[in-house]
């Protein structure tokens, strides 16, 4: 479960920014968009979804780029960099101090009832800073840090880190640490190596986050899974059929490509597609299923089939985030989307989106932050106003700010204040004749 993240020096975001999925004590709306962590003297209740609006080239993006980016280096720096190899690392570039600093990202998150603080200081070519902090049974235990020694002593010329490993981390960590390079975390390393504690947390980063940009292969994933769990694909039947839009059932075929289309369509995927997408996927095994709707006569009981290709867009778009959106619900795992409401109309968006909210569907508290134009959702009877989060730029810099800072009143207009500028994080246009 996601409780916050942090970032500082990435692509738009110069300053620190944090983004928060902790419900606030002075919202009382809507209780049931938010839930208590079970065995946690804390008091603490998280929320179940967050959305975030802004003008065009604000920093929405960019923000949920932070946890597709530290995600990526968590699961690949140890075993897909090699020396030399470049962390996906861009500081902010419209300041020349800025330029020369390192990134610097921190989440916050509970796994297995345990809360975790694990954070990076980096640039593309070296870890600066690394660190976790555990709090089992609500005790805070600095397991482990690195920190590049700069300015190294005559005593320190053979040792490029000080080191520092807490009584609560067991196991294996000196040997562990040999393999460590600039551009690699001890954190994957360790998690190479089947070191139990750590590996927890690897793979909280590797399993349990997920992310859908718009150039997402996330199609191929609701393939994948229609193909190899009938169940599934009844439930993502049953949603499309809620949906209203005619499909009463769904076949995955297998389907030949030759070898040359093959490399030309892996080409193309590879200049599209964010390259910690392509990592994580089997391009051939998503290559070689096809989706075949069918529909029923009007005027029989008889089925046509259609190629998924032959549906609208928003049909497209429906089948692809099918998937993800089902499986994240059933695992109670963590959902980041980018663009959520592209071809899609605004009532089902909202549907999709109360999905997450509703205490009957969302039984293992799955989480959902995501980016949008559509102002429809802003609405007061769908978000909390904690839930809601706004990107704005000041300087050339994004800025990050929640509703919850503007205390609407009870019975305003969100969308409408926010068209109107209320709230700010709202294009300013001129020259365009309007």
């Amino acid at each position: 479960m996601l409780i916050e993240f942090s970032v500082e020096n990435y692509r738009s975001f110069q300053e620190r920014q944090t983004f928060s999925m902790v419900a606030s004590e002075d919202e009382t709306r809507l209780d049931s968009n938010t839930f208590s962590i079970l065995n946690s003297n804390s008091g603490l209740r998280l929320l179940k979804s967050a959305v975030i609006y802004g003008a065009n080239a604000s920093g929405k993006s960019n923000l949920l780029r932070v946890i597709q980016t530290l995600k990526s280096i968590v699961v690949n720096s140890a075993n897909k960099m090699q020396v030399g190899d470049k962390f996906p690392i861009e500081p902010f570039r419209l300041n020349s101090k800025s330029e020369k600093k390192p990134t610097c990202f921190e989440v916050i998150f509970l796994h297995k009832n345990i809360r975790y603080e694990y954070g990076l200081s980096l640039n593309r070519e070296r870890v600066y800073e690394e660190w976790l902090i555990a709090y089992p049974n609500q005790r805070q235990q600095n397991w482990f840090s690195r920190r590049y020694l700069s300015d190294r002593s005559e005593s320190q010329i053979n040792e490029e880190y000080e080191w520092f490993f807490g009584k609560g981390l067991k196991g294996e960590k000196e040997r562990i640490k040999k393999f460590v390079r600039p551009n690699s975390l001890f954190l994957s390393h360790a998690a190479q190596n089947n070191h139990p504690q750590l590996t927890e947390i690897f793979e909280w980063f590797q399993q349990k986050i997920n992310i859908i940009t718009p150039n997402s292969l996330v199609g191929g994933f609701t393939l994948k899974i229609c193909d190899e769990n009938s169940i599934f694909r009844e439930q993502i039947v049953k949603l499309l059929n809620a949906a209203d839009i005619g499909i009463s059932d769904i076949k995955i075929e297998s389907k030949s490509v030759p070898e040359g289309a093959k490399q030309f369509i892996k080409q193309l995927i590879k200049q599209e597609t964010d390259f910690q997408e392509v990592e994580e996927i089997d391009i051939d095994e998503i290559l070689a299923l096809h989706a075949i709707t069918l529909h029923k006569m009007s005027d029989s009981d008889r089925e046509v089939e259609f190629a998924i290709e032959e549906e609208s867009d928003g049909t497209q778009r429906l089948f692809e985030l099918a998937g993800p959106w089902l499986y994240v619900l059933q695992q109670g795992e963590v959902l980041l989307v980018d663009e959520l409401g592209r071809s899609l109309h605004p009532v089902l968006s909202k549907a999709l989106v109360k999905m997450f909210n509703d205490s009957m569907i969302n039984v293992n508290n799955a989480q959902l932050i995501f980016a949008t134009q559509d102002t429809t959702l802003l609405d007061a009877e769908i978000f909390r106003q904690d839930q809601v989060w706004f990107t704005e730029k000041d300087r050339n810099m994004s800025k990050l700010y929640s509703l919850l800072d503007f205390r609407p009143l009870k019975d305003e207009s969100l969308q409408k204040s926010y068209l109107l500028g209320r709230y700010g994080a709202i294009p300013f246009i001129s020259g365009l004749g309007i």
